[in-house]
This record gives C-alpha cells, structure tokens and sequence, in this order.
C-alpha cells in the first residue's frame, strides 16, 4: 500500500523543527525557576514553523513575572543581579532549593497598617468634638464634614455664649434685679419649659455630633463605646438643667400658694409700689408688721377652736432709700391697745380693746382670734380681718402707719431654719427647753451659753421662745437677734444649696398681704436691708420707754418710736409722725429734740435732754445687742 492511500494525520508539534538549546541557556532556565521561583518558559519559536508568519514577526520583548515572598503577597522588586542590599550580606550560593523571603519582608510585616491606624485617629477626634459640644452647646459641629452642620455649630455655640455672659453680667453687676426676675411667676412659668426644651436641643447636638463625625464602617466595641459617651454626656447635661427647671416649677408653685393676685387682697394701708427703676421712689418709708404665729402641730385644735394667738410682734420700719431698718417689739402682753381716731376699730372699741372676763383674753395677741371668731362684721371687706384688726391695734401703740403684716408659722420658721442648715446665734445665758412655772413642770434640757451656738430648727426655736428662767421683754430680745442671724446668714450659697428645702418651709410658714405683683420690689428692698442698711431694735419691757404692764403710757411710747426712726442717720422724721389715738394725746409733729426729751421723761430745761443724735432709751444696734456677752 502507498502513502497515497493512507489518510494523511495533522501537523503534530514534534514534526517541527526544533531549534537546540545551548547547555548555559538551560542551566539559566533552571536557575531562574528552581531558585528565584520564576516560572518556566521556553522561546516563543519553540514551537513555530520556519516559515510561519509568527516566525517573520518580531519576537516579543520577554515576559516576566514579579517574584513572591509567600503565595498571597508579591514582593519586592529584586535588587539587580550581582548586586548585595546594604542592610543584608548577600547569601552565599549555596545551589540548594530555597523559597526565602525577599530582604526586608520581616521588618514590612511587624509595622503596622496605616489604613488600620487612621480610623482610630478619626474616632478620637470625633469622640473629642462630642465631648466639645457638651461643654459649649453645638461648638463639636464646626468639625463636622458638611458646611450646613457647622454653620448650626457655630451659630448655637455663638447663641449659648451670648447667653451665658448676658446672664452672668447681670448676675454680677446686678443681683437684685436678677432675683426680681427669678421671683416673677409668669417668667419662672415659662423658664420650666424653657429649661426642658433647652435641655432637649443640648443632648440632640450631642448625639448629632457623634453622628456625623464617627467614621465610617465601625463595628463592635467602637461603635458601642461611641453610645456610651453619648449617653454619659447627654446625662451630665440634661441632670443639671431638669434640677434647674424643677427648682424654677418648685418656686412657682411656692410663690402661688404664699402670694395672691393683687385683685384678691383687700387690705388697709397698702403701700405705693411703682414699676420703674426703683419701685420705691414714692414710698419712702415702708412699716411691715412681722407675727409669730403659735399654730403650731401641738396646737392644732386649739387653733382650730380659737384661732391663731400672735404671741410675737414686731414692726419692721424700713427706710426704703438706705435699708436702714428699726425693729420694733411689742410685749404681746399690752392690755388697753388703742386704735386710731376714725379707724373701724376705734369705733367697736372706743376705750381701747377690752371686754368681759379675764383680762389676759383681751391682751393684744387676742386681737386676731377675737375678730376671727367673735366680730364677723368688723374688717368685713378685709381678706385678713384678724391681721387688718391687728394693724389697728399696732398702729395705735407705736404712731406708725403699718402697711403690710407677714406671719410666721412656728412649726414653719421651724423647718426653714433646718433648710437653711441652721442657724448661729451667741448664748449669753442659761435658756430652758420646754417648762411650765404656772403647772410646775420642769424643762426637759438646757441651751448653754457660749459664743456662736450653732442651733437646728427645734433648739433655734426654744431660743426664741423661752421663759421659764428669764421674762417675757429678754425673750423679745432674743427674737430680734434670731432674725438678724436669718436675715444675716440667709445668702445666695444657702439658698442655692439647699432651695427645695427651703421653698418648701416657706410655703408652709407664710401667711401674707403682700401681693405677687409686690414682690420684685421687695426682694429689691431685701437687697438693700442686707447689703447697705443697719438693723437697730427698741424693746419696750416693763419700766423702760414708757411701758408699764399696769399703765402703759402709749403717749410716750409713740414719742419713742418716733424719736427711734428720727435719730436713724437718714432717716426722714415726716413718715414716722404719730397719729391720733383713741387713748392718750400724741404729740403733734414731734422735733427729734422734743421726742428724745419725752422718752427720757425731761423737759427741755432738764439735765436728763440729750442731744437729737443720741438714741432714746433701749434703742440698740442688734448686732451689739446680740454679741457674746460672756469672757473672751
């Protein structure tokens, strides 16, 4: 059989020529692969024909591939043959089969990422913006990534300091006028909501800055400790600003209870308030008649069957320029308490208040419960009758207009003191707590004497009250000098620290005429009274300023106090002219000289006058009156 015959098979790459490799090419090859891991490749004419086209091309610039120092990561580019790397010797050739690492891969796999270390860096700062708008409302925004947002940040953080100095400029330059705001009702009405809107917007912009600053993609522990930031941050805010915003509701509703409108007080005498600069430009004296009322939780039903007896009295006369204020005490044991000519009282009691019966039921601390309970016609168009009553009765004893009464409860003044922390006070004698001498029941303790006695509500109380060792005109002593301690250690730091308690004392302990429309006038006044007036008292005991148990001579006593307001360094004599009484004859427009003759019982050719600058007797500066007595 021919080859003609036979079926002809295709071109098998073995039929084509090849061309012969040289021994050193093929030792390269080797090399290249089996050493430097490079793959094996043959020329590109290996398998080409001789007279291909691919043949008469060009050959193609020869392919390599990038060396590796493991399966996963190219590496280094190789240093060019022959050549050592300065940091490493080169490795000896020793023709064995070797998968090394390139020089310097070590070093490059210890270093850390710099794409893992750059999200880090991103959550610090955003964490540090967050914290920033904590501080200063929306101020962590002006880092955030989009302009709108840092417009919002600066504008708020730009607000929130205007705020701020406003209010403390004002603080600092002018704290009455700060607290007349803050004991305005409507105003703290709507501070509460204020404050829990404010508090609202200041957490969002906590919450919104982490939000748009955290970076991108974190998961687990970042992302959770970013909420727990967010979460301690908006506490640390919206805890303060809730306190502040229950304080300013608590006050509020304190204010409501204590103070009526002005359209429910019907009351004698009131004063002339204005709303300018300084509401007491026309008043220049003001003549605040302070009780001490015994309704007390012992004597609850006593109360209730008899009213309240105002065992402590007192008027406050201010100078309403200075603060200048003389404190005026009144044994409560007065019998025969005159009224003033024309007055609704004068006419039921024409003599002076008497009636059947005993006399101590018809003392001057009867005058409430007696109108209360057994004069309902008198003071008919009166929201007090028995403190209008009272008025009266004061205003006849001591010649001075009495505008508007404040009475405090026991139990009340009792708890305020506790709010208050306590109170210091000097003891300059042996006082018994508790003790009847009339039912022969001995004290229970002792209050001690000593320097700066510091007192809680009970112990203050019973400073103030008793009697069972001493008289009735050292007790009224004593009272004057718990008020002045009040007065002198109630200030913005007490208040401050302790104000639930003490709003909460206040609103059990008041009852008064004074109206919430007056009262920013009179936290101005207040002001006043602390910071730049003196505080003097005139006790009338038994004996001394025209005073007797059995024959109290009111004609004197008004000279007194006249000549009591009179010697005050600004004093103006006109507002404190005695008016005419049911008993006794004032003097008319008194001189100081001829006030200060009365109430040393001289004549103006008598040694015993004194100069008009001198105080009448038992005139006293309270804090020289209540300083430790004792040894040094």
């Amino acid at each position: 059989m021919n080859d003609a015959g036979r079926p002809r098979r295709a071109a098998e790459p073995d039929d084509v020529p090849q061309t012969p490799v040289g021994p050193s090419r093929a030792a390269e090859d080797v090399d290249r692969t089996v050493i430097r891991n490079e793959p094996f490749s043959l020329p590109e004419d290996t398998f080409r024909s001789p007279g291909s086209s691919a043949a008469r091309r060009p050959p193609a610039p020869a392919r390599t591939t990038a060396p590796t120092d493991s399966w996963f990561r190219p590496a280094a580019p190789s240093e060019p043959e022959g050549s050592v790397s300065p940091e490493e010797p080169a490795a000896p050739d020793t023709g064995r089969t070797a998968t090394s690492a390139a020089p310097g891969a070590a070093a490059r796999a210890a270093a850390p990422d710099p794409d893992d270390e750059h999200p880090r860096r991103h959550l610090r700062s955003s964490l540090l913006l967050t914290l920033a708008s904590a501080v200063l409302p929306g101020s962590g925004l002006l880092g955030a990534p989009q302009r709108g947002l840092k417009i919002l940040g600066g504008a708020t953080a730009l607000a929130s300091i205007a705020a701020a100095a406003f209010v403390g400029y004002f603080a600092l330059t002018d704290l009455p006028r700060v607290a007349r705001i803050a004991g305005n009702e409507a105003f703290l009405n709507r501070a509460t909501w204020a404050l829990v809107l404010i508090a609202a917007v200041w957490v969002g912009l906590i919450a919104l800055t982490q939000i748009v600053t955290r970076p991108e993609g974190l998961r687990g522990g970042k992302r959770i400790l970013g909420a727990v930031v967010v979460t301690a941050l908006a506490f640390g805010v919206a805890a303060p600003t809730a306190v502040a915003a229950r304080y300013s509701r608590d006050t509020s509703m304190a204010l409501d209870a204590i103070l009526k409108n002005k359209d429910d007080i019907k009351a004698n005498n009131q004063p002339t308030i204005g709303t300018g600069a300084d509401p007491w430009a026309d008043q220049a004296r003001v003549n605040i008649l302070l009780l001490g009322g015994d309704g007390d939780a012992g004597r609850a039903e006593q109360v209730a069957k008899y009213s309240i007896r105002t065992d402590t009295i007192m008027v406050a006369s201010i100078d309403t320029r200075t603060g200048d204020t003389t404190l005026i005490q009144i044994p409560r044991n007065v019998q025969y308490t005159p009224f003033p000519k024309g007055s609704e009282m004068a006419e039921s009691f024409p003599d002076g208040f008497r009636g059947d019966g005993d006399a101590g039921e018809w003392y001057i601390n009867t005058i409430w419960q007696h109108v209360e309970l057994d004069y309902p016609d008198l003071m008919a168009g009166s929201t007090y009758r028995g403190a209008d009553a009272l008025k009266q009765g004061v205003e006849g004893v001591t010649g001075l207009e009495i505008n508007q009464f404040v009475l405090l409860n026991i139990d009340g003044l009792s708890a305020l003191i506790d709010a208050m922390g306590g109170v210091t006070v000097n003891i300059n004698e042996k006082l018994a707590i508790g003790g009847d001498t009339a039912k022969n029941v001995k004290p229970k303790s002792y209050l001690e004497p000593g320097p700066d006695q510091h007192l809680n509500g009970y112990n203050a109380m019973w400073y103030a009250r008793s009697r069972y060792n001493t008289n009735d005109y050292n007790r009224m002593a004593r009272q004057s000098c718990l008020i002045d301690a009040i007065v002198d250690q109630a200030n913005p730091q007490t208040l401050l620290t302790n104000f639930e308690p003490i709003i909460k004392a206040s609103a059990d302990m008041l009852a008064t005429d004074i109206t919430d429309d007056q009262l920013g006038a009179y936290i101005d006044l207040a002001f006043r009274v602390k910071d730049k007036g003196t505080i003097k008292r005139l006790v009338f005991s038994n004996g001394k300023n025209g005073y007797s148990y059995n024959d109290p001579d009111f004609t004197k006593m008004r000279a007194v106090v006249a000549d009591a307001i009179a010697a005050a360094p600004s004093a103006k004599p006109t507002t404190a002219k005695p008016k005419p009484t049911t008993t006794g004859k004032a003097p008319a427009s008194p001189t100081a000289k001829a006030t200060t003759e009365a109430s040393q019982g001289g004549t103006p050719d008598s040694p015993k006058s004194t100069k008009p600058s001198e105080s009448p007797e038992g005139v006293q500066d309270v804090g020289d009156a209540c300083a430790w007595q004792g040894e040094g």
